[in-house]
């Protein structure tokens, strides 16, 4: 009985303790275009521009008329470094630039629209250029990955309150990667990746329902892609 209740304080007090924690989403960024990223993922219901082949297609079908989007963004790393006894660098790719864009139109005599859009999905990575190595010289220690994808979609509204919406990418993906490349010597090999890459298809359904003015429920569906990267 005594073991028992032990057991059951060590749990609970385990359970109480918080620890920092730590998580990045860089392969697949939270929203596309200035509304999708500010909305934080709610655009899923709510996709209504060209973002939306990428995001929920059946959002397509919002869309009446022409409509062109172009959006950008740039952002800055604040703590990507790598520190050792013989080093502490900040990384030197400190600015990432991020893109995309789209087009799309309803269909005429028909209650839905077609879009395309080129998208940049993510990417993570660090570039050090000037790395001290044991071997007392300085070289490089980097590894880059991306992916962009070209989607082109459409979205149809099936009743009133139902929409649905089907897209499919060419999907593109890219490493390069360097370990003291410039160090190679008779007891050290160093490595050098460039021109890894891989070309795949992907499928994405949406279906968005209208529960009233103030509520729409979204929902899509991604499929697996997989990168095998070679070159």
């Amino acid at each position: 009985m005594l073991n028992h209740r032990l057991n059951a304080i060590v749990l609970a007090l385990g359970l109480s303790v918080s620890l920092p924690a730590l998580a990045t989403n860089g392969i697949n960024l939270i929203g596309f275009g200035a509304e999708s990223t500010l909305m934080a993922g709610a655009d899923t219901a709510f996709a209504r521009d060209t973002s939306a082949p990428n995001t929920n297609p059946a959002g397509l079908a919002q869309i009446k008329g022409h409509l062109f989007d172009g959006f950008g963004s740039l952002l800055r790393t604040t703590d990507l470094a790598h520190e050792d006894a013989l080093n502490d660098q900040h990384a030197d790719n400190r600015y990432i630039l991020l893109a995309g864009g789209g087009y799309a139109q309803s269909l005429e005599n028909m209650p839905c629209s077609a879009g395309i859009g080129f998208f940049i999905q993510g990417g993570a990575g660090a570039v050090l250029k000037h790395i001290n190595t044991v071997f007392g010289t300085n070289d490089e220690m980097s590894s880059l990955f991306g992916i962009a994808k070209i989607t082109p979609g459409f979205g149809c509204q099936i009743t009133d309150k139902l929409s649905l919406g089907a897209s499919v990418s060419l999907v593109y993906a890219s490493i390069e990667q360097k370990f003291f490349y410039d160090t190679s010597n008779a007891v050290f090999a160093g490595y050098k990746n460039e021109g890894a890459s891989a070309v795949r298809f992907g499928l994405k359904l949406g279906t968005q329902y209208k529960l009233n003015d103030a509520w729409t429920l979204g929902a899509s569906y991604t499929e697996k892609t997989e990168l095998p990267l070679t070159g």
